[in-house]
């Protein structure tokens, strides 16, 4: 870590207000940090807590990421990632001792139009927004962070042919994020805050990692499908995958924050 930073986040936590209380045993708590790379790493601020420290683990991407335990500053490597790529990172800590990502503005947040209404409803387990408050000119879809990368998961075309203002979610264990893209008619793109929206874990499990004419999960759910060099092969949201028209050999599929290795007969 470059010496000049790591000075000013210990002078940070040498502040008398960077000091943190002991945790109670109530449990944890998460930092959510998201936004498009700009080719800077982050610098995290790590209070102690009790005979050790807040931080209890990182995630970049939906990925474990192996940060530095004992520290009370650490750094998180954005290197494997393109400027202008979306990176999520989930920091888990001990409650009420609340670390701090000193230069999390460097995560660029896209252009954002305004849509109060786009929401997560508990209740219905549905994601809604008012077309009301949409652009009548302008095309929408809405996506899903999925697999390091936004995906879109609907079509929902014009306010004027949008047959319903909800959507029934497949999630993710963990943190899930939505969004919605305007696209207006000279083709410029604006995206809506995001919906962030934590998951438990629904223990989806592959029912067969050899398989003839179907990969089969205990639950719908996202899918990618590569091949054995790495090569990606499809993507959808299914309980079955058809892959009778692949040939006898071994893939790797992520499903559910999991990555498994199956063999076709």
């Amino acid at each position: 870590m470059n010496k000049r930073i790591l000075l000013f986040l210990f002078s940070l936590l040498l502040s008398p207000f960077a000091f943190a209380q002991d945790a109670d045993d109530s449990g944890y708590e998460e930092l959510v940090v998201d936004g498009k790379c700009s080719g800077n790493n982050l610098y995290v601020l790590n209070p102690s807590a009790g005979d050790g420290f807040s931080v209890q683990s990182v995630t970049l991407n939906g990925k474990e990421y192996p940060f530095t335990h004992n520290s009370n500053a650490f750094e998180i490597s954005l290197a494997d990632y393109n400027v202008n790529d979306y990176v999520i990172v989930q920091i888990s800590y001990l409650k009420g001792t609340e670390p701090k990502v000193v230069n999390a503005e460097s995560l660029v947040k896209e252009s954002e139009f305004h849509l109060p209404s786009f929401i997560y409803n508990k209740k219905t387990k549905l994601l809604a927004w008012n077309t009301k408050e949409m652009d009548k000119a302008c095309s929408y879809l809405l996506e899903q962070f999925l697999y390091g990368k936004w995906i879109v998961v609907k079509d929902l075309g014009t306010p004027d042919d949008m047959i319903s203002d909800t959507y029934l979610p497949v999630l993710l264990t963990g943190m899930n994020l939505f969004r919605i893209k305007q696209i207006d008619p000279s083709k410029k793109e604006l995206s809506s805050p995001v919906v962030k929206l934590k998951s438990p874990n629904r223990k989806v499990l592959l029912v067969a990692d050899k398989v003839k004419d179907f990969i089969e999960f205990t639950a719908v759910t996202h899918y990618e499908l590569y091949d054995a060099n790495g090569f990606f092969i499809k993507r959808g949201t299914a309980q079955k995958v058809n892959v009778s028209d692949l040939k006898k050999g071994n893939y790797w599929i992520n499903f559910d924050g999991k990555e498994a290795f199956i063999t076709k007969k």
